[in-house]
């Protein structure tokens, strides 16, 4: 996590960063505000603290000469999570955003070793959970937990405190005569307090993201930030072209959401959604691809210079020259009565750590069967007292993979009900406490569970797509190739330079490999119609 630099290698860096001095005590770099790069300690020694609105915070860690501050978001350019404060005089080799990225692809073996302390760095401030906005609320409360997800889908650490248990908490909100009504509330590194803030508004303020710049025109944009997205953002990114990726709340897609993921090759003891997905994140950015998450493409159009043009929901413009849909699809809710009253606190679409504490040792119902309930099932069987599987059709196996079959049926507390729907729920204040429903030819069942997990499919996420010309199936997944009714590649829409991948696409194989897999195919396809109108302009 800290490694030091030798005198040689510290010479081979010379070239990406410019020299600084700092007197003692003065601040090097602060949480929360403009990220003026990761800085080489050359001579001196300072310390890297937790950010304290007042006194001086808990000290992490003390670096000296070959050390390197720093962590993920030096990578991305986005604000530091932690305050570094010079102990001495000291000198520093500073390395701006872009000039890091450049370093971490000339020199291979360095930058290896540095991409890997900015990742467990990262992963150690999470765990930590003592940097990065605090979150005040109800533990309860369906806010709170949009807020403690949008984050943790992220990669952001963060805090999070419930003034009815918590001292400092219950302290803070006297202090500042907040009224339990306008809870919860996001207390910023930089001082800020957000009063129950959007996904977007929270992401501005913690300098999540930024404006794209008006006058760039890009090689290719990406709408998703799934499988697909990545694994194309990857590949184009890798190979010299502008990219610029765009979803409207996380990296990662559905397959983030996966607790475990077992199939995927080159995985034998399998690795959870959000670390392949974060990797996949990590590596983009790597190679210069431009993240622009959360933002929501609202309309797409192709310009009369042969250009596109995405519009996003703040109103703002972006020039492209190619398109590449991988927006995947939304999660089917359930059409039952009154289900809206408890989809923010009690029903869930996705499992993780937090959900799995929400409902440990108390029984769940979940509803679904393919590959993504199985995992789901597994994950928590191992937290919850029970977990109730309902299945719509006769079969567990007809959707789902042998291996998960295999071990659902070997968990004692996983019962699987086969031709089973819900029926009803009950509860009050947002609070589920009741969950009915009846097998084929039974009667009605009922049980007291507060948390239902939905694993019930998807639809496509093409609402956006309307009046762009674009053609869609029966379904409004998108067609492509053969499809279109046009001569075209199997990976392009029928509007020539758009080309659509992974879920969203009609016909496609609902695989995170597959998705992986287009998103590397289609790179060659927007090559190809890179150098086609090029040589159309000259």
């Amino acid at each position: 996590m800290f490694p030091v630099l030798e005198a040689f290698e510290i010479e081979r860096l010379r070239r990406f960063g410019e020299p600084r001095t700092y007197r003692a005590d003065e601040m090097i770099a602060k949480a929360g505000e403009a990220n003026h790069g990761l800085h080489l300690i050359l001579s001196g020694t300072a310390d890297a603290m937790q950010h304290a609105l007042s006194d001086p915070g808990e000290v992490f860690v003390t670096l000296g000469p070959g050390n390197f501050t720093g962590e993920l978001a030096h990578l991305s350019g986005q604000p530091g999570l932690v305050d570094v404060r010079a102990r001495s005089h000291v000198e520093t080799l500073v390395i701006l955003p872009d000039r890091l990225r450049a370093l971490l692809i000339a020199e291979a073996e360095l930058g290896e070793r540095v991409m890997r302390a900015l990742i467990l760095r990262r992963v150690s401030l999470i765990q930590a959970g003592t940097v990065g906005p605090v979150i005040i609320g109800r533990a309860g409360s369906g806010d709170v937990l949009r807020l403690d997800n949008f984050l943790s889908r992220n990669g952001h650490p963060h805090q999070r405190l419930d003034p009815e248990t918590d001292a400092q908490a219950r302290a803070l909100v006297e202090r500042f005569h907040i009224d339990p009504s306008q809870l919860p509330i996001v207390l910023c590194p930089d001082g800020e307090f957000l009063y129950n803030p959007g996904e977007i508004e929270l992401a501005r303020c913690l300098g999540l993201v930024s404006p794209v710049d008006p006058e760039r025109v890009f090689d290719v944009a990406i709408v998703g930030a799934g499988p697909a997205g990545l694994g194309a953002a990857v590949y184009a990114a890798s190979e010299g072209l502008s990219v610029v990726v765009f979803d409207c709340r996380s990296f990662g897609g559905q397959a983030g959401a996966s607790s475990r993921i077992e199939n995927y090759l080159g995985f034998p003891t399998g690795i959870s959604g959000m670390a392949l997905m974060g990797r996949a994140y990590n590596q983009a950015q790597k190679f210069g691809a431009q993240m622009v998450i959360p933002a929501e493409v609202d309309a797409l159009e192709a310009l009369q210079d042969g250009m596109f043009q995405l519009t996003l929901s703040d109103g703002e413009h972006v020039r492209t020259r190619s398109v590449v849909i991988a927006g995947g699809a939304r999660y089917r809710r359930l059409a039952i009565q009154n289900f809206d009253s408890f989809e923010a606190t009690s029903a869930h679409y996705w499992v993780s750590p937090l959900e799995g504490n929400l409902c440990a040792e108390q029984e769940v119902v979940l509803i679904g069967a393919g590959n993504s309930a199985g995992q789901a099932t597994v994950y928590l069987a191992s937290r919850a007292a029970k977990v109730w599987l309902l299945v719509r059709g006769p079969d567990l196996g007809a959707r789902m993979s042998r291996y998960l079959v295999d071990r659902i049926t070997g968990l004692g507390n996983v019962e699987v009900l086969t031709r089973t729907s819900l029926t009803g729920l009950e509860g009050s204040n947002g609070a589920l406490a009741t969950v009915r429903w009846r097998q084929a030819g039974g009667e009605e069942m009922q049980r007291s569970i507060r948390h239902l997990f939905l694993f019930i499919g998807a639809d496509p996420n093409t609402d956006w797509l309307a009046g762009s010309g674009i053609a869609l199936d029966a379904k409004g997944f998108v067609l492509t190739g053969k499809d279109t009714g046009r001569v075209s590649g199997p990976l392009e829409s029928s509007v020539r330079g758009i080309f659509a991948i992974g879920d969203v696409r009609s016909g496609s194989i609902k695989r995170v490999a597959a998705a992986v897999g287009e998103g590397a195919q289609v790179v060659a396809a927007i090559h190809a119609f890179l150098a086609e109108t090029a040589a159309v302009r000259q």
